[in-house]
């Protein structure tokens, strides 16, 4: 609780006049100057509850005070109370622009300043009060939206590698997904800056890449472990884990945020669309295809190539990268393909560092 009241005054009796005026209820600090003022106010920042000051002194005057307490944004917290025998509008004007809280004029009557002084101070520590309430109570709700994205985080790494378990890949597939999606976002963002893309929206894409195969959940184990080619009608059950991914995602509503479960619902749903429109679910075409989808669409394919499966073994990275580069893969976006040139060593040297 602030609980002093800095007197700053270069005549003596109007010091001792204050004082008496106000030391029952306040511990009293002093300053003949404004220069011995700045230094009691660095001393007892958070003590003062109130300033009286007057204009005209020697070494600092009152506006020059007024200055500094402006650019340390002192007066946010302290009010200051000029109390001056300069009584014209001008110099009330100039005072209140600067940040004063109140002016009284000399010679003032007791009662009167007493009173304004407390109102002062109260209104200020009602002030203090509410934005320290306000701050605490912001960084509770901080905390608890931490604390549902560090659940949400998990959720999602529990239900991706449920997903590998079943599928029987390297058990690495997720999190490898992941870091290339991050390296190609980071690249899309660097190469398009207009394209709206954040850190806070790439961090977005990244937890949702891992859901992009949930829907492998629904495929028959004699389908989604066939070691060789898929015939025509098991292929079209195996593309329908899109679908059901999506449907899936719907159960996790209630503990994902909106953009979050409707980055997750883009990129289950279209990473096997493709930019001339020959892709599944939807054949969306061109950029009707989600740009989350786009970018997962793409490391996705990359991390199927270079690592071994049950039905193939792994290529080397030179030759996935071309196969991607000349559309042997699916098309995807000129910009994509711009990305993937742009960030190739990271996206290689990631691929040897997590090798399956």
């Amino acid at each position: 609780m602030r609980s002093y009241i800095l007197i700053v005054d270069d005549d003596e009796q109007n010091r001792e006049l204050l004082k008496q005026m106000f030391e029952k209820d306040y511990g009293i600090l002093e300053a003949t100057n404004g220069r011995e003022a700045v230094t009691q106010l660095g001393i007892h920042m958070n003590d003062i509850a109130v300033i009286l000051l007057d204009l005209v002194m020697p070494v600092m005057n009152g506006y020059q005070v007024l200055q500094i307490l402006n650019s340390r944004k002192v007066l946010e917290h302290i009010p200051v109370v000029l109390i001056t025998a300069q009584n014209d509008e001008q110099t009330e004007f100039s005072c209140y622009s600067m940040g004063a809280s109140a002016v009284i004029s000399k010679p003032f009557v007791a009662q009167t300043v007493i009173q304004r002084i407390n109102n002062l101070v109260e209104t200020y520590r009602s002030a203090d009060a509410l934005a320290h309430k306000v701050e605490k109570q912001r960084a509770k709700l901080h905390e608890q939206e931490r604390k549902m994205e560090l659940f949400n985080e998990n959720l999602i790494d529990v239900v991706s590698n449920i997903v590998e378990f079943r599928d029987l890949e390297s058990g690495e597939h997720v999190k490898r997904v992941k870091g290339l999606t991050r390296i190609m976002a980071e690249a899309y963002m660097e190469l398009f800056p207009d394209s709206g893309l954040t850190q806070e929206k790439i961090n977005v894409i990244v937890r949702a890449s891992a859901l992009h195969d949930i829907g492998k959940i629904a495929i028959p184990d004699g389908i989604l472990l066939k070691p060789g080619k898929l015939t025509p009608e098991e292929f079209e059950i195996m593309k329908s884990h899109t679908t059901k991914g999506c449907k899936i995602l719907k159960l996790l509503d209630i503990v994902q945020d909106n953009e979050q479960l409707t980055t997750s619902y883009e990129i289950c749903r279209h990473h096997h669309e493709r930019y001339d429109g020959k892709g599944y679910p939807d054949q969306l075409k061109g950029d009707d295809i989600p740009l989350s989808a786009q970018l997962v669409s793409v490391v996705d394919v990359y991390d199927a190539l270079v690592s071994e499966r049950v039905y193939k073994k792994a290529l080397d990275k030179d030759t996935a990268y071309q196969m991607i580069m000349e559309g042997k893969c699916g098309i995807f976006a000129p910009k994509i393909l711009k990305c993937m040139e742009y960030a190739r060593t990271r996206i290689e040297g990631f691929a040897d560092s997590h090798k399956g």
